[in-house]
């Protein structure tokens, strides 16, 4: 699709010169806008890699099955700006990184380029316009005599985590699926510690009305979409995309429908 459209602006740029004016000129001119045009205006899709499990406000199932929150709301808003079909995937954090490893995924949302990448993945990764900054915390049980606020006083403890997230080496890890799974292994004390994004920490605790307490950040991290180095012909299109609707105020709009709430 890009290269048509690359296509389509030359032959605009062509009925402007005295090219379209010789002789023929005017027949391809028709010929283009009947056959190439519309074979142009069909979107290619890309797959976009997105968690399996309950993540809001950032992104969950909605009645209906479908994908609802930050993440989907924003990958259909630029996808419908780039006139891309953009097919969600659902998979686990570990497998989400190896399907974007072979190739299977050409997207994945809400990624940090500050996170540590294994290596194979990262000569892979190329990232996006940032248009999000997530809070990383540390939630604990109330019971600890200490509150911890850094990663450098969990140093040889286990901490609970999400399987296939980057930490740093000094942590012992005990992996799991998820964040949910996370709030809920410290809620019942099946873990003292655990690391994950503010939101999630916030937004489980109300609604699950689970027991933990939750650090101040200690650490902040724009997110940008990930893509595929096979897909780089989309990313100067895709941050020009992101910068605009963030000139326009429409990506704001739609975060604060979630993070704001009700007047």
């Amino acid at each position: 699709m890009l290269r048509q459209y690359l296509l389509i602006r030359y032959f605009i740029r062509c009925c402007v010169t005295d090219f379209c004016k010789q002789k023929g000129g005017l027949i391809t001119l028709f010929t283009f806008i009947f056959f190439v045009i519309p074979v142009a205006s069909y979107g290619e899709t890309l797959r976009v890699g997105v968690p399996s499990t309950d993540q809001a406000p950032f992104i969950w199932r909605d009645q209906k099955n479908q994908f609802a929150g930050i993440y989907p709301d924003i990958v259909r808003l630029i996808g419908k700006r780039m006139g891309m079909d953009m097919h969600f995937v659902p998979l686990s954090q570990a497998r989400l990184v190896k399907h974007f490893s072979i190739g299977e995924i050409d997207l994945e949302v809400g990624v940090s380029p500050r996170r540590q990448l294994r290596d194979s993945v990262a000569d892979l990764s190329l990232f996006s316009e940032p248009f999000l900054t997530v809070n990383e915390v540390i939630i604990y049980r109330p019971a600890l005599s200490f509150p911890v606020f850094i990663l450098k006083d969990l140093a040889g403890k286990r901490i609970a985590t999400v399987r296939g997230a980057a930490v740093p080496d000094y942590i012992k890890r005990d992996d799991l699926s998820n964040e949910l799974q996370i709030a809920q292994r410290v809620h019942r004390g099946w873990n003292d510690i655990g690391l994950m994004k503010e939101a999630l920490a916030i937004h489980y605790q109300r609604t699950l009305k689970l027991n933990y307490q939750i650090s101040l950040p200690y650490e902040s991290n724009p997110v940008s979409f990930r893509l595929h180095r096979d897909q780089i012909d989309w990313l100067e299109v895709m941050n020009n995309t992101i910068r605009d609707l963030k000139d326009e105020g429409a990506i704001e709009e739609l975060i604060c429908k979630y993070l704001c709430g009700k007047n």
